[in-house]
C-alpha cells in the first residue's frame, strides 16, 4: 500500500472517534502541537506523519498502529477498558460508559445501540439505588476482588454515592437514544441467582435485604415491560424488545452512527473490549441482524408473547422470595 494511502487510511480511523460536530484539522493541530496548516499538510498526505506523531494520535484517539504497519485483517485492535480491584478503574469504567453514551447521543444523525443481552443491561438497574448499588457491590466483592469488601455483608452505603450518581446519569443519557434490546428466558437469571447466592452465603444483614432487591428487581422489569408496549423510552424515543429463544451467550452491544459503527464486547463482567474495526463491526451487525431475525418482536406488536415473556420474569421473582424468606 502506498505511504500516503496508509496514512490516509490511519488518519481516517483516528477521525471517526470525533465527534461530528469537531474539526479533524483542529484536533490533529492540537494533539500533535503544530499549526492548522501543517495538520492539514498531514492530512492531505503532502507531509508524512513520523512515527512519534503517530504513536501521539493512537494514544489520544485509542487507535491502533495495525493500520500502519499492514497486519492481517484477521488481527483485530480493541480498545481495552480495564477494571480491576482498586476504585479508581471502577470510576473510570462507569464514567467510560457515561461518555460512550453522551457521543452517540450527541451524534446528530440517525443512532441506535443495539444490546443483546445475556445479563440484563446494566442501563435499567441505575434508576434504583439500592439495586445499583448491590450490583456494584457485587461486581467489587464477589468479581473484582475488593479486599476492604470481603469481610463485609452488603449495604448500600459502602457503595461510593459518586458512583450511584454516575449510574443514574448512565440511565439517563440511555433513555435519550434509540435502542434495540434482544433477550432471552435466562437473562433474568443472572441478578436473582446473585441475590439468591448472598443470600445463602449471609451477606444479607437480613431477609428484608433480599426483598427490598426483588422489589426493585420487579419494578425495573415492569418498567421494561411499559415501554415494550409502547415502543418507546422517554419523550418517545424508540425502543424496540425481542424475545429470543436461543441463549444469548454473550453481552454484546452495537453502536450505530449513520455509517460509523462500534462494536463491544463485554468481557470478565464489567470489561469492556471496544473496536471500530469495520470488519469486525460489520460481522457484528451481521451477527446481530441474524439473531433479530430469529427472534420475536413483543414491543408494541405480540401482546401474548409479551406477557407470557414478563409473567413468566415475575414468577421467577416470585419463587426467589419464597426461598430467601
Amino acid at each position: 500500500m502506498a505511504s500516503e494511502n496508509v496514512q490516509s487510511s490511519f488518519l481516517e480511523q483516528v477521525k471517526k472517534r470525533l465527534a461530528p460536530n469537531l474539526s479533524f484539522a483542529d484536533e490533529v493541530a492540537e494533539a500533535l502541537k503544530i499549526s492548522r496548516d501543517s495538520a492539514y499538510r498531514r492530512i492531505r498526505g503532502e507531509t508524512v506523519l513520523s512515527l512519534d506523531e503517530a504513536k501521539v494520535l493512537c494514544n489520544q484517539y485509542g487507535v491502533s498502529l495495525d493500520i500502519l504497519l499492514g497486519t492481517s485483517s484477521e488481527v483485530v485492535p480493541f480498545r481495552h477498558q480495564v477494571v480491576n480491584d482498586t476504585p479508581e478503574t471502577f470510576e473510570k469504567w462507569l464514567r467510560s460508559v457515561l461518555s460512550n453514551l453522551e457521543t452517540i447521543q450527541s451524534f446528530p444523525a440517525e443512532k441506535e445501540i443495539v444490546f443483546c443481552a445475556k445479563d440484563v443491561p446494566p442501563f435499567h438497574y441505575f434508576e434504583y439505588t439500592e439495586l445499583t448499588a448491590f450490583k456494584m457491590f457485587f461486581w467489587m466483592k464477589s468479581v473484582l476482588n475488593y479486599q476492604g469488601l470481603q469481610s463485609e455483608k452488603f449495604k448500600p452505603q459502602l457503595v461510593s454515592g459518586e458512583y450511584i450518581t454516575l449510574g443514574k446519569k448512565i440511565w439517563e443519557a440511555y433513555n435519550k437514544i434509540p435502542s434495540i434490546e434482544l433477550w432471552s428466558d435466562e437473562t433474568t437469571n443472572v441478578t436473582l441467582r446473585q441475590i439468591e447466592f448472598y443470600h445463602e452465603s449471609g451477606f444479607f444483614h437480613s431477609p428484608s435485604d433480599g426483598h427490598l432487591l426483588l422489589d426493585q428487581y420487579a419494578s425495573m422489569l415492569q418498567k421494561v415491560r411499559e415501554k415494550s408496549a409502547n415502543g418507546y423510552k422517554f419523550d418517545h424515543v424508540p425502543f424496540k424488545f425481542y424475545k429470543n429463544e436461543i441463549l444469548i451467550a454473550d453481552n454484546n452491544v452495537l453502536f450505530r452512527m449513520g455509517e460509523k459503527k462500534v462494536a463491544y464486547v463485554i468481557h470478565n463482567i464489567t470489561e469492556i473490549l471496544m473496536t471500530t474495526n469495520e470488519a469486525f463491526c460489520k460481522q457484528t451487525e451481521y451477527f446481530v441482524n441474524n439473531l433479530q431475525n430469529r427472534s420475536v418482536l413483543i414491543s408494541t406488536t405480540g401482546e401474548k408473547e409479551r406477557n407470557k415473556f414478563f409473567n413468566r420474569m415475575e414468577e421467577k421473582i416470585e419463587a426467589s422470595k419464597k426461598r430467601i424468606s
